[in-house]
């Protein structure tokens, strides 16, 4: 849900700005949404009791709620209002969840049961997990040791593999869709969510996703999402391979002041070495950075390699842990002999105390600051009209709105036409300069002003926490 400030009306998450004073909106603050969101205390089907809103995400809203029949808690997710509009794209949500409904496994989150809600959206019910996800545990404890980052990573890929085996691929790894409830020994484990938003081709299925590339978090795009490329299970490599840098840093290993910097640095910028504090053993080094390489076809070549790498590196690990137990050991012990061989006699007065050499300073690597050269020469835009429903003619391509609209990057301001059956027909400017939305109110006639694509709002807390 998103808040006017000006009215303090409450709008879905199709609005980017009030119809009525076109002031920008802003996300509701949580108390503000369980006070008036309205689907809060809904029914659907008959069974499933709505609680409070979880959060937001690229295509719907996830909710706690209650199995009444049986008093179980579950979690709902709600398709957009906007993208359930589209048939196509209501249609692909539950098809995916169907074949998501197919793959069980202990790190995997399990869809249970689908239907629609009193206005027609989709949903799907998945399994509760309590506890928080990795993003609350990154903010709260800092970097984890190498073995935490490698066990989870290792569960992480194990739920992978078996997606990729039943034909889908998750796209959408980031840390807050990592779950960490506890087993019966108080020991987390990790339970990957949001799974399903893409199909490979082939299977007769669209891909739901991939309209919606630029819409997750920037910090964990693979390059050839970037590039609007289909994405595969590569893609999942490479972003798995960012999970466990993010582990182990402690931070991402790209930042940039915009949007745009993030996604250049995912197309061209290397990770930067773990810092001097942080201890990463060497060959799980070499495989974050095999699967962060840019080029897919010189990632790890599935899931299956990178479970084997990681178990090794795991066992890697423990070895030099026993080891360097053992080397401890006698190097106590070493020093307890010397000191009972040499305690009695008394040191040596005449060797003269020396300072230590003074600090030498070393020259800092500087990094090639992205251009946005490598994002391409066209911008992708989306327009809705409100009301809905309008068809839009722009650029010699005409569409229903919403709609996707590819237009060359530029400056020069381009002219289209708006045509609704219940209002009058409305003319509009836009200035193609980036990837963006744009909302069309028919009720108000635009003014000679070229409007601008928006980046979604809901991408800007996603900019400001890396863990989102």
């Amino acid at each position: 849900m998103k808040l006017c400030t000006t009215c303090n009306t409450l709008y879905g998450p199709d609005f980017t700005f009030c119809p009525r004073d076109e002031t920008p909106l802003v996300p509701a603050p949580k108390e503000t949404m369980a006070l008036y969101d309205p689907m809060r205390g809904l029914l659907l089907d008959g069974r499933y009791r709505l609680a409070t809103a979880m959060g937001s995400g690229t295509l719907g809203d996830v909710y706690a709620a209650t199995f009444e029949s049986l008093e179980k808690p579950v979690a709902i997710k709600i398709l957009h209002a906007g993208y359930a509009r589209n048939p196509e794209w209501a249609e692909n949500f539950l098809m995916l969840a169907r074949k998501q409904a197919t793959v069980e496994h202990r790190h995997l989150a399990s869809v249970t049961d689908f239907g629609h809600t009193p206005d027609g959206r989709p949903f799907f019910v998945m399994d509760w997990h309590s506890g928080g996800h990795l993003g609350e545990l990154l903010r709260t404890t800092g970097p984890l040791p190498a073995a935490s980052a490698v066990t989870f990573g290792l569960q992480i890929a194990m739920a992978l593999e078996a997606a990729h085996q039943a034909g889908l691929i998750h796209q959408n790894l980031k840390p807050s869709n990592v779950r960490l409830p506890t087993d019966e020994h108080g020991d987390r484990f990790a339970v990957l969510t949001d799974l399903g938003l893409f199909t490979p081709s082939g299977t007769g299925v669209t891909c739901l996703g991939r309209d919606l590339l630029l819409y997750g978090n920037p910090q964990f795009m693979a390059p050839e999402q970037v590039r609007g490329q289909p994405p595969t299970a590569a893609t999942d490599v490479y972003q798995l391979g960012l999970l466990l840098y993010t582990m182990i840093a402690g931070t991402p290993p790209f930042s940039g002041d915009s949007f745009h910097d993030l996604l250049s640095a995912q197309v061209q910028s290397e990770p930067p070495p773990f810092q001097a504090d942080i201890r990463c053993p060497p060959e799980l080094d070499r495989l974050i950075r095999s699967m962060l390489h840019k080029d897919p076809a010189r990632r790890p070549a599935d899931m299956k390699t990178v479970r084997t790498r990681l178990l090794d590196a795991l066992n890697t690990n423990r070895r030099h842990l026993i080891q360097g137990a053992a080397l401890s050991g006698a190097v106590i012990l070493a020093f307890v002999l010397w000191w009972l061989a040499g305690s009695w006699r008394t040191p040596n007065r005449d060797v003269p105390l020396r300072a230590p050499p003074p600090p030498t300073m070393s020259t800092p690597q500087t990094r090639s600051q992205p251009t946005t050269e490598t994002l391409g020469k066209s911008v992708r835009i989306f327009i809705d009209s409100v009301p809905a429903g309008g068809q839009i003619s722009l650029s010699g391509q005409v569409r229903q709105a919403p709609a996707w609209f590819e237009l060359p990057r530029g400056l020069t301001p381009v002219t289209g036409r708006i045509r609704h059956p219940q209002r009058p027909e409305i003319e509009f400017t836009l200035i193609p300069k980036q990837t963006g939305q744009v909302f069309i109110h028919l009720d108000q006639q635009p003014d000679k002003t070229p409007m601008h694509a928006y980046v979604p709002s809901g991408s800007a807390p996603e900019l400001m926490d890396p863990f989102h």
